[in-house]
């Protein structure tokens, strides 16, 4: 795959700053009640958090992660232990950080989370989530399907395009499982509302197009077959209830 981005790396550029764009929110924060940390590969998401921690955004940090899909091979402890581990070292106050361990995908962060702040009875009407730039739109998205009593914003870790395409010519053998995570959330933000676990998004044609060519050239290392997403469906018991959008 490293060749597939060489060689059509003006395309593919093109491509994701489309869904660069789409997937940025850059929304404006304010303070709140909880910041949550949603933990992945980034180690940049818990230093933000100590930011806004000590910027007083918010009085505690609750870090949310167990072992995802490509963390379950490069960490040795959860995602939320690392994640605390790197927030002390920045300043925040080991009494002002909950951890959530078990989640291994983005809604549960927000279902267990919400459960661990009910059992610690705190209070956490606004909510600030941290997470990567390119996970904003589909992280946002969740958290308002999930969380639907609570006011949620979301930012992340400073980065730009350039950066972005930077970090990528920097390290091409990250390339196929970066875009291929990109191109798998496009597809969630299409089929996830149907159960309930994302909040319906308008995704405009050109994103769709973006989508389709970076599928073409083989980042589907993500992309949820139909038959997986028709045993989510049975699973939830929604396959009589709905006309199953499968976007493959």
């Amino acid at each position: 795959m490293i060749e597939v981005y060489e060689n059509n790396k003006k395309e593919i550029v093109n491509d994701l700053k489309i869904l660069w764009d789409y997937m940025v929110l850059n929304q404006h924060i304010n303070k709140c009640d909880i910041i949550i940390g949603c933990g992945c590969a980034n180690l940049d998401i818990p230093i933000k958090c100590a930011e806004l921690y000590k910027n007083g955004y918010a009085p505690k940090i609750l870090f949310a992660g167990g072992f995802g899909k490509i963390t379950k091979d490069e960490f040795a402890k959860t995602e939320a232990e690392i994640y605390k581990d790197i927030a002390l070292k920045n300043g925040v106050l080991e009494n002002d950080i909950i951890l959530e361990t078990k989640s291994t995908n983005t809604g549960d962060n927000f279902r267990f989370a919400e459960q661990i702040l009910k059992k610690n009875n705190i209070k956490a009407k606004k909510i600030l989530i941290v997470h990567k730039k390119l996970n904003e739109r589909r992280t946002f998205s969740s958290a308002k399907a999930i969380l639907k009593d609570k006011e949620i914003t979301i930012t992340s870790p400073d980065m730009t395009f350039e950066d972005f395409i930077n970090f990528l010519d920097k390290n091409k053998e990250k390339t196929e499982n970066v875009i291929s995570v990109l191109v798998g959330d496009i597809q969630r933000i299409v089929i996830y509302p149907q159960f309930g676990w994302q909040q319906e998004n308008e995704i405009p044609k050109k994103v769709i197009d973006s989508y389709t060519n970076l599928k073409k050239l083989g980042y589907n290392k993500y992309i949820l077959s139909e038959k997986t997403i028709k045993e989510i469906s049975k699973k939830e018991g929604l396959e009589e209830n709905i006309k199953l959008n499968t976007f493959n």
